[in-house]
């Protein structure tokens, strides 16, 4: 054994070490990076030198900087936080309509309906008076206001979510364009048989913001590169992308201004994977529009039966009663014009005769508690019903996201023990390694002092 051989093994040494501290160094640096994955430096003993009396070691070299991550886990954590974010989008949705509608005690268009059958109330105590007829046709316009107003908060809720939905696809559009070009500087990276980590960890990024957006499938190619597919649909093949957009008018029953996302090349319907986008979408198509069609139900009810008893009536000055409210939802309910310009018409009995109020106490009634109108319920009923089916599915759905957190929570916990750094464990290796380092370098001054003494010699 030459004494070169024994300093380019405490060169190897050293280079090792170094390696390694330059290694820890960059995991600290990264400690809280979000989405780093902590590295390691693989070493391992260089090929023996065979003698006639044995082989003798030559050094250490290195193998590889690893990346400690945990892909299947990474995996199962985007397809639980896709889902989280689902969830938490259809629950904030909900608290809007919620914030529409009001609580079962605190609610503005039940005091107005409240208000407009206390007026009949009123109007059914003889004798009747063009200040109690006014009182009716002032409280049905204060209630056919707020029904149209509930309406359009409704009408503007489902445009935001179709903002929103416009709005996520623009921006799932710019991370599939990330991730086409993270493939191709890691094609260019990892040319050299190298594993580029840094550039791997910014598209698993890259790939879990997507994540909260649609549930998308990664699927990594020999060369590096990864195909992301969304709703068995691949929209990212290397460096190229299929764009999303969002298209009107689906024709699927959600209204024909409805949004829908659908790739450019080839005009193929993408279905939406769970995420954000599929959250919008299905508060947009069901809990709105399910909320919609309730306040409809009972403004429809409201109008049917108000003007089907008001209809009967006649007025003191012997006139056959008219339509009390004209439209027929609450988008377009309102107080017939007439009325608004001559309450006498309002008709408060079929006989017109003084002191007969029988139309206004059977319009009263359906205001009251046990008339049945539609299910065996009164109007009011109707919409406090509606208000705590409200209250149960916004429950429901809290229940939900926090169950779901917790998973996403527990997948996150275990795959942080795999790549997270621990800068306690971190500084450890320093000393480990700088060790290392200084015992290595005292290998190369021993030699250099044999030179030194094999030259004096000479």
């Amino acid at each position: 054994m030459s004494l070169n051989s024994i300093m380019r093994i405490g060169l190897s040494g050293m280079f090792s070490a170094g390696t390694s501290l330059q290694t820890t160094g960059h995991n600290i640096a990264n400690a809280n990076t979000v989405g780093y994955s902590r590295q390691r430096t693989l070493t391992s003993a260089q090929r023996g030198l065979s003698l006639s009396y044995g082989v003798l070691g030559t050094g250490t070299m290195v193998l590889d900087v690893r990346r400690m991550t945990d892909e299947f886990l990474a995996g199962r954590l985007r397809a639980q936080d896709a889902r989280l974010s689902q969830f938490d989008t259809v629950d904030m949705a909900l608290g809007d309509v919620e914030s529409i509608f009001g609580s079962v005690d605190n609610n503005h268009l039940g005091t107005a309906m409240s208000d407009f059958f206390n007026s009949w109330s009123a109007l059914a105590t003889p004798p009747v008076t063009m200040t109690l007829q006014q009182n009716v046709a002032d409280t049905a316009d204060r209630l056919a206001a707020d029904f149209r107003a509930m309406s359009s908060a409704l009408d503007e809720l489902s445009g935001d979510l179709d903002a929103r939905l416009e709005s996520g696809v623009g921006r799932l559009n710019a991370l599939l364009s990330n991730v086409a070009e993270l493939n191709r500087l890691i094609i260019m990276s990892e040319s050299s048989a190298t594993t580029a980590n840094d550039l791997r960890d910014q598209r698993g990024q890259v790939l879990d913001e997507i994540a909260q957006l649609t549930r998308a499938e990664a699927i990594e190619r020999d060369d590096g590169t990864v195909d992301v597919l969304i709703g068995g649909r691949t929209v990212v093949t290397r460096e190229h992308v299929q764009a999303l957009t969002v298209t009107r008018g689906d024709g699927n029953g959600s209204g024909a201004g409805a949004a829908r996302v659908t790739t450019v090349a080839g005009g193929y319907a993408v279905e939406l994977g769970e995420g954000a986008l599929r959250g919008l979408v299905e508060a947009r198509d069901e809990q709105v529009l399910h909320a919609r069609a309730r306040l409809d139900a009972v403004a429809a009810a409201l109008i049917d039966k108000v003007n089907a008893l008001h209809a009967q009536g006649r007025t003191a000055g012997g006139g056959s009663g008219i339509l009390f409210f004209t439209g027929d939802s609450a988008a377009n309910i309102a107080l017939n014009p007439a009325l608004l310009a001559d309450p006498t018409l309002v008709a408060a009995s079929r006989s017109g005769l003084e002191g007969d109020t029988d139309i206004a106490l059977e319009i009263a009634a359906l205001g009251q508690s046990g008339t049945a109108v539609v299910d065996g319920q009164s109007l009011p009923e109707m919409f406090n019903s509606l208000i705590m089916d409200l209250a149960s599915r916004s429950s429901a759905s809290t229940d939900r996201v926090f169950a779901q957190a917790q998973i996403v929570d527990s997948l996150g916990t275990r795959l942080d023990s795999v790549r997270g750094v621990s800068l306690d464990e971190e500084a450890a290796n320093l000393a480990l390694f700088q060790n290392a380092y200084e015992a290595n370098a005292r290998v190369i001054s021993m030699v250099q002092d044999m030179f030194d003494t094999i030259l004096t010699m000479v």
